[in-house]
């Protein structure tokens, strides 16, 4: 059966996924609708992200009921004596545990959403809301391969020796997190196929690879010309920590080669005031624009966008900004995951934050491979990102997965 009609699922995140200032709020916020346009009922819970974040659901599929669960995240000095990894004691409330079990009691679900690993601490919940042999199966959405992914930040992290410490200690928690959840998932749903790989040893579970959809503006044609800026534009939410330490090494790094090249680099989207204080009491070249109404228009007029992700795996969802708007990609070698692209035809790479510097210096004037690297990415992207693929995907899988059991069950002798 390929459609999911009468399918009803519980997805459980950490928060509602509203308003979409993130990237892994646009994933599961796109994915959940993807998931309802297929057919499927879909009760979304988490806590609230703030007092906002429930204006855009209109936007999305009538058939999401967003649940909010009352109450605040435990605080940070509670969370960090939990066995549980920092987001995942943060966000496991009492409240939400509660409420959790409220629903499990009152409804029949046919599949339960597990989204990021944070959520590990449902699984119980869960398994002892039916007998084992009539159990919902259970979908785990990966965002990326956690356990090196947490080891990484740890280990290039050069700042406080405290946090250090703490980084690597949540990192054996998360590792140990990833390892529960894949083994208690039925369907276990990463967004790049490298993910997949990585995480298929701790796992017998079926594996679906769903790397993000794109639903804004596509640019029916584009040219860098000699008129536009010598600028490029790194674009991004910068609130993780990974995400802090890749931009603030990168503008060091980068920050007087691009100067003494006369190209100015500006970085758009939410950034903590502190880091922002430090990069800007250094820097020449390096422009900083918080949210910009108008993406698409402020990228037309930049040659270039850059993929700057030394530490953190996972798919960039900005570079799907760049490509449908046209703007010629340089990264950093392996932060591109996900993408059907080859290096060096369709987006530059380097090995280093340095030499990406010191490639966008050489290239910049370089009209003719700019376009010949924005067209390219196009080409092979334009009908690759269709986020009713995904949902459809996910509802089959999900079907899949729910007949299994019911064949199981039926197997047994009564």
């Amino acid at each position: 059966m390929l459609k999911g009609e009468g399918l009803r699922c519980l997805w459980l995140a950490r928060t509602i996924p509203l308003p979409l200032s993130t990237g892994d709020n646009v994933y599961t916020a796109w994915l959940a609708q993807a998931l309802a346009a297929a057919g499927a009922s879909v009760t979304f819970m988490g806590l609230l992200n703030s007092a906002a974040s429930l204006r855009p659901a209109e936007a999305f599929e009538r058939k999401i009921d967003w649940n909010v669960v009352p109450g605040r995240p435990n605080a940070t000095a509670v969370a960090l004596a939990s066995p549980l990894p920092l987001v995942a004691a943060q966000f496991g409330t009492r409240g939400y545990a509660q409420h959790l079990k409220a629903i499990l009691r009152a409804c029949d679900f046919d599949a339960v959403i597990l989204d990021q690993y944070a959520m590990v601490w449902a699984i119980g919940h869960i398994k002892r809301s039916k007998s084992n042999s009539a159990r919902s199966p259970i979908v785990y959405i990966a965002h990326n391969y956690e356990a090196k992914l947490a080891a990484d930040i740890a280990r290039d992290f050069h700042g406080n020796l405290f946090r250090k410490a703490a980084l690597h200690a949540n990192a054996r928690k998360i590792a140990n997190a990833e390892r529960c959840l894949a083994r208690a998932a039925d369907i276990l749903v990463t967004l790049t196929a490298e993910d997949a790989k990585s995480l298929a040893p701790l796992s017998p579970s079926a594996k679906l690879v769903l790397p993000p959809g794109y639903n804004g503006p596509h640019v029916p044609e584009r040219q860098v010309v000699q008129a536009t800026p010598r600028r490029v534009a790194i674009v991004g939410s910068f609130r993780w920590t990974p995400k802090q330490m890749n931009l603030a090494a990168f503008v060091e790094a980068a920050d007087p080669i691009l100067q003494n090249a006369g190209v100015g680099l500006d970085i758009v989207g939410e950034i903590p005031a502190p880091l922002q204080k430090a990069c800007e009491a250094r820097v020449k070249a390096t422009r900083f624009h918080g949210f910009v109404d108008n993406l698409g228009e402020f990228l037309a007029a930049r040659r270039m966008g850059l993929v700057v992700e030394e530490t953190g795996g996972g798919f960039k969802l900005k570079a799907l900004d760049y490509i449908f708007n046209r703007v010629p990609i340089a990264a950093i070698a392996g932060s591109m995951a996900g993408l059907p692209l080859t290096p060096g035809l369709d987006y530059l790479s380097f090995a280093s934050m340095q030499e990406l510097a010191q490639g966008i210096a050489a290239v910049i004037d370089d009209l003719e491979r700019l376009n010949s690297l924005q067209q390219a990415a196009y080409e092979k992207c334009k009908t690759a990102f269709d986020w009713s693929d995904r949902g459809q995907a996910l509802c089959n899988a999900i079907r899949q997965a729910l007949n299994r059991q019911l064949q199981a069950c039926a197997a047994r002798p009564q």
